[in-house]
Formats: C-alpha cells, structure tokens, sequence
C-alpha cells in the first residue's frame, strides 16, 4: 500500500481541499440522525470533511487514513475550530482496531479484495452491540464517466459483491443496500451524475 500512500499524499498536498470542506452528504445523513453523541470512527477519511462535520456536531471523532498529508490538513482545520479528533495514520491492511465504536463511517473506500472483506470484519469486529456501519462508494458502473473514482475495476462496487461479504457474518443486519445514480458536488474531486452503492448495516 505503499504506492496509494504516495498517490493520496500528491494529491492531497495540493493547494485547497480536493474533495471539497463539506461532508458527504449520505454519510451526513446518518451523523445527522444520531439522537446523542456516538463514538465514531471514520475510515479512509482523507483531509478530514466527514470527522470535521461529526465533531461539530458533538460527537467523539476519530480520523483514519494512509495519507499523513490528508491529516495533517484535518488536523489544521480542527484546531483553527478549536475541535478534538483523534488521528490514526495507518494502511488499513495492517490496522487492527483496539477500540469499540458507535458507528464507522466512510465515503469513497477504494479497496480491492481480499483487502475488502478483510478489513470489513475488522470493521464489524470494531463495532459495538448495535453499532453502524455506513458508507457511499463508486459502483463499476462509474467506470466510463468523469465525475470522480478510480479507473480500476476491482477498486469498484455492486451491491452483490457488498451483499457477498455481509453473508461471512449472517447476524450482521441490512438497513439499506442500494446502488443508484447520484449528483456529486465535492470539491473538484467529484463532480456531476455519479453511479454509487449506499450501504447501511448493523451489528446485533
């Protein structure tokens, strides 16, 4: 994972926010609807625009990303908000959670298998007795369009390969699993009618 560390870091060093300061707005949607503070981790999180919304919003936030450049960025903008988030800089291949969460959340996790359901379990495992995990990501059906995602099949989504991986842990509940077209408007990185897979499950 060396070479994507690299790849997130020259992007990320780029003057201004690639992805934009504001949150995605489906994995918003779920910080919004959490009726007191949750313990949330946020995986694959980048310049930080997801934690940065959860931690106004009061809730106990950590970041986890390869990227040392993206969070060094969270990090400045936590502190100009005078906001408290916990940074993780690690390959998800080799993190092993030591907490329990809430809920973990992410927004555009490219990640091949068998990393995948790897780090899918570790996300369950992390989770406590009815925790969330929630998440938008790039359906193959991106693919040809120009709006945002990697160009590489196997870092792409369907709902049946998500779907594949919830049946490894059959007591895992399926909120919501559904792939749709969607307008994206984060920052330069995502722009116009994108193909996503919106996934919510949660763990009994």
């Amino acid at each position: 994972m060396s070479d994507q560390r690299e790849f997130w870091n020259e992007r990320f060093a780029k003057e201004g926010y690639f992805y934009g300061t504001e949150p995605n707005l489906y994995v918003a949607s779920h910080i919004d609807a959490f009726d007191v503070p949750k313990k949330i981790l946020f995986l694959g999180e980048g310049e930080g625009r997801n934690a940065i919304y959860a931690a106004r919003a009061g809730h106990t936030v950590t970041a986890l990303d390869a990227s040392d450049v993206g969070l060094a960025k969270c990090a400045e903008r936590a502190k100009s908000a005078d906001l408290s988030i916990e940074l993780i800089h690690a390959d998800l291949e080799l993190w092993e959670p030591s907490e329990r969460y809430d809920a973990v959340l992410c927004s555009f996790l490219h990640l091949p298998e068998p990393l995948r359901g790897d780090v899918y379990a570790k996300v369950f495992a992390s989770l406590k007795s009815g925790g969330l995990f929630a998440g938008e990501f790039f359906s193959i059906h991106q693919m040809p369009r120009t709006t945002g995602g990697p160009k590489d099949e196997s870092l792409l989504y369907t709902a049946a390969q998500l779907r594949s991986i919830f049946d490894r842990h059959p007591h895992i509940e399926i909120l919501e699993l559904e792939e749709l077209d969607t307008e994206l408007n984060e920052g330069r990185g995502h722009i116009g009618i994108a193909s996503v897979v919106r996934m919510a499950v949660k763990k009994p």
